[in-house]
């Protein structure tokens, strides 16, 4: 920590950091666009500016580029009118060429350039009416609209699953700089110079890389927008439950974002530990299919029933995404069948190589728990399903065919159509407990509330309500 002193107070700030980060861990939040905390720093959006003391007594500085040091004295618009007007004028620039379309605008709500006009204080604009805004897109795709005013680059296609509005685009550079440095694949570039500066593929290639979406988060402005979620719903009409991503054993944190009983998206929650601020397309994409073929049946009874009946030993198989305390009740639910139970867990699935971005490549999301539980590899259960006359899978698809099959499941699925008997369970976005990543952090998962979790139960409480129904 550094002592320094702000708008004539001194206070405490994390050494080794630039003056965004550290006027913001005193409670200070300074407008910026082209700034990311994981990313390299640009410093060309301008909107960050502050005043600093140097030789030349106090001047203008940008925060993003300015390191702390011991003893430095920093002025903000609470105490430096300077920095206020010089805040207004830079975002004077930006906004001058910028289209007012807020209202049609997917990023309306959640876009830096409105927060940071709010801040600012608003103003009115200055802009001659009879020159208006300046296209500076692709000039390939300009075009002259009905009031004679030159436009183009609107819905641009760039790739499978981003979209790309020219006008909108403030030439921050974050895209750029992601695929470059983040996702090590330079599929994006800022082509010409100065004010027709515009950002683009390469000739004749698409943006298509298993992090592409992440554009669309780290997007200041309305510029890059996702296919799955452009226009589908108001972001202010969302609620957020801070959780865990089950698809990989690093545990990606995630927000879920929900409205009357349906998950809409799936965002990144920056954890620094974990996976800064990026999240994988195949994390994302799990919610396009968490409300379709849903399992909504539960005949408990029924499969106690079948549980009591068998004579021969008794398969457990728990999925890779089961929580510490699914694992936990159904340990418990197997000591209680007197020996002829055996519990396995894990996935089928092949381990991957780490992306080193936010995925270990392990799809048993869990295995730390499973291992921690002395579960044995559901590898192991393939080769030896003949010694068992109940198969109980608990969210976990397995081709393995015995004479009687429970599954709880969350989807009505091929494995819950060929079942003696199928239960339906919540998806793990529905689910609360624990998980132990790859790194051995111990993490929490908060049910998300959807129209369907409020018809079924967690399998923790299936199995519980077994084990007290049987004893």
């Amino acid at each position: 920590m550094l002592t320094i002193t702000v708008d004539n107070k001194e206070v405490q700030v994390p050494g080794n950091t630039n003056l965004i980060e550290a006027l913001r861990a005193v409670g200070i939040e300074t407008p910026h666009l082209c700034y990311h905390k994981d990313l390299p720093v640009s410093g060309n959006c301008r909107q960050c500016l502050v005043e600093v003391d140097g030789p030349r007594g106090m001047t203008l500085a940008i925060g993003c580029y300015t390191p702390v040091r011991p003893g430095m004295k920093v002025a903000t618009p609470a105490s430096s009118p300077k920095v206020a007007e010089a805040r207004k004028a830079v975002l004077e620039f930006l906004l001058v060429n910028h289209p007012l379309d807020c209202p049609i605008c997917d990023k309306a709500g959640e876009c830096m350039l409105q927060e940071n006009y709010m801040m600012a204080g608003a103003s009115n604009s200055r802009l001659n009416p009879e020159t208006g805004k300046q296209y500076h897109g692709n000039p390939e795709h300009s075009f002259v609209d009905g009031k004679g005013q030159c436009r183009g680059g609107k819905r641009v296609d760039i790739g499978p699953r981003i979209i790309l509005d020219e006008e909108r685009c403030v030439q921050c550079s974050r895209c750029v700089r992601f695929m470059s440095h983040v996702a090590g694949d330079e599929q994006l570039q800022l082509a010409s110079r100065g004010g027709h500066t515009y950002i683009t593929t390469f000739p004749g290639e698409k943006l298509d890389h298993p992090y592409d979406r992440c554009l669309s988060d780290i997007c200041p402005v309305g510029a890059l927008t996702d296919k799955a979620f452009r226009f589908k719903k108001r972001v202010w009409a969302l609620s957020r439950v801070p959780t865990i991503s089950m698809d990989d054993s690093l545990g990606a944190n995630i927000w879920a974002d929900h409205a009357d009983g349906i998950i809409y998206r799936i965002m990144p929650r920056c954890n620094t530990e974990v996976n800064r601020s990026w999240l994988s397309n195949a994390a994302r994409e799990v919610v396009q299919s968490v409300h379709e073929n849903r399992l909504l049946s539960a005949d408990i009874p029924a499969a106690l029933q079948i549980i009591k009946e068998t004579q021969g030993k008794i398969a457990i198989a728990l999925g890779g995404s089961c929580t510490e305390e699914e694992i936990a009740a159904f340990k418990k639910l197997a000591e209680s069948l007197n020996g002829k139970a055996e519990i396995f867990g894990g996935s089928l699935l092949p381990l991957q190589a780490p992306d080193g971005i936010a995925r270990s490549g392990d799809p048993v999301a869990n295995r730390a728990c499973l291992e921690k539980a002395d579960i044995a590899n559901l590898s192991e259960l393939p080769k030896r399903i003949g010694e068992f006359e109940l198969l109980i899978t608990v969210a976990a698809d397995i081709n393995c065919e015995a004479a009687k099959h429970i599954t709880l499941t969350p989807f009505n699925n091929e494995a819950a159509k060929k079942a003696t008997l199928a239960i339906g369970i919540r998806h793990w976005l529905e689910n609360f407990g624990t998980m132990i990543n790859s790194k051995g952090l111990e993490q929490k998962l908060q049910g998300v509330p959807t129209k369907e979790s409020v018809l079924v139960e967690s399998a923790k409480n299936i199995a519980e309500k077994l084990l007290t129904w049987q004893n």
